[in-house]
């Protein structure tokens, strides 16, 4: 199983959260200082609302945990720069809120947190989220913008029309959109350096970007030709920016390098698919989600089929290679040999069935009648039927009418044929006296007593 040395995620985090940052740059100059603003919120928001949770849940709150700032920075670089400061906040709480601490923090995550939160707002205020204002309009850092407001390039191609914008201006980012996404140079060299650094998993990023450029190399969505239809398609909307940043987070994406190429084919078909037979704008965030929830199913396919290659395949081609070189020849009753975790007392098939007989549990031996050491002393029938059909315990209801109507009695049997109806008088006088219970004393003991 091919793996890549891991790195602590601690570390990860850092390291993207800074190259992520340079994206701010371009921001600040081309769309104004409020862009550092609603950066700087989003942050602050989602810092808080995981300390306050953690306040809650009586946990530590960690300040070395770089993924809550990573998560609200990300989040923050997918809005427009116009964006309220009321949504900014909302979505930085439910960014940590459902996608990390309901869900039971770091080690139990499930979803990217900013793609829950973009989801939400996509969803919930289009009107918000999906329109930018027009390249060269500066945005003040507070109050209201009164400008006009345009489409992305995504929306142009959910019309199946070309965009107005040329393929060099939409490279270098001169386009509507939102803060940071639109500059596609700059991602692509962020993207190179942090898989350099091992900050990020190429596997995921090519095998999703190449899937997503072949789709759209040979079913174009407009009139132009299949190198400007890859081109627009990876210029739009979040896949380039969310494939670099969210794809491969340490915290949920798959382990195994199969698994990876497995994640990144099927994250980057879903978003085509999504905007093949769809209409929303944002489809990589609805796919990024689908796949985050399979991200453990396709670990778990390339173990089961190693499994099956090391234990079936082998298995036969052992044998094929036994019988060609002389070994005995393969028939109908050849013994199959079986995983450890499959064998339930299976017997060979060789003619031979040996029967194996299973280990019974012995119940409690139920409790033996009171022994008694003197050879004349005899117990009653009925007495022994007590403990006749018990596995645990003698029948103690029945026990106790017994007791109250018999007793033992020192006599003979061969006495009683002897002395005929004296005998059984003498009888009836021993089961007076030696009648159990707490009622009944003797004359004997009554005269002794007074």
């Amino acid at each position: 199983m091919l793996k890549l040395p891991e790195r602590e995620p601690q570390r990860v985090y850092l390291e993207r959260m800074v190259i992520m940052s340079l994206l701010l740059v371009p921001s600040a100059v081309l769309q104004g200082t409020r862009a550092l603003l609603v950066a700087a919120l989003s942050v602050l928001t989602c810092m808080i609302t995981d300390g306050v949770w953690c306040l809650v849940r009586r946990l530590r709150y960690d300040i070395k945990d770089f993924a809550v700032p990573f998560w609200g920075l990300a989040l923050a670089l997918m809005m427009p720069v116009n964006i309220s400061a009321g949504l900014v906040v909302l979505a930085g709480i439910l960014c940590i809120s459902v996608g990390k601490h309901l869900f039971g923090a770091s080690d139990n995550i499930i979803f990217c947190p900013p793609a829950i939160s973009a989801a939400f707002l996509i969803i919930c205020y289009p009107s918000h989220m999906l329109y930018f204002p027009r390249y060269g309009e500066k945005v003040a850092a507070f109050g209201s913008y009164a400008g006009t407001l345009g489409r992305s390039i995504e929306y142009s191609l959910n019309l199946h029309s070309v965009p107005s914008q040329s393929i060099g201006d939409t490279l270098m980012g001169f386009v509507s959109g939102p803060i940071a996404s639109v500059y596609v140079g700059i991602i692509l060299v962020c993207g190179i350096c942090m898989a350099f650094r091992r900050s990020n998993n190429g596997f995921v990023t090519l095998t999703c970007v190449l899937t997503a450029a072949g789709l759209a190399a040979l079913f174009p969505r407009a009139d132009f030709s299949a190198g400007e239809s890859v081109i627009y398609e990876l210029s739009s909307g979040y896949i380039l920016f969310g494939t670099a940043f969210l794809a491969a987070e340490p915290h949920h994406a798959p382990k195994t390098t199969p698994g990876k190429i497995m994640y990144g084919f099927a994250l980057g078909y879903t978003t085509m698919m999504f905007r093949f037979f769809g209409k929303t704008e944002g489809c990589f965030i609805f796919a990024l989600l689908i796949t985050n929830a399979l991200s453990a199913s396709f670990d778990r396919a390339v173990e089961n089929f190693l499994y099956w290659k090391k234990t079936y395949l082998s298995t036969f081609e052992n044998s094929k290679t036994q019988a060609q070189v002389g070994a005995p020849k393969l028939t109908d009753t050849q013994e199959i040999l079986l995983p450890e975790k499959y064998r339930f007392n299976t017997p060979p098939i060789d003619g031979k069935i040996t029967k194996k007989k299973r280990s019974k549990k012995s119940p409690e031996a139920a409790p033996e009648p009171p022994k008694l050491e003197d050879e004349d002393v005899k117990i009653a029938p009925d007495y022994e039927r007590a403990y006749e059909n018990s596995d645990d315990a003698p029948n103690y209801e029945l026990l106790a009418k017994i007791e109250n109507i018999q007793t033992i009695v020192d006599y003979d049997e061969q006495d009683i044929l002897e002395t005929g109806e004296d005998g059984i008088s003498r009888i009836e006088q021993l089961r007076q006296q030696r009648q159990p219970g707490i009622n009944h004393i003797t004359e004997e003991e009554n005269k002794d007593d007074e």
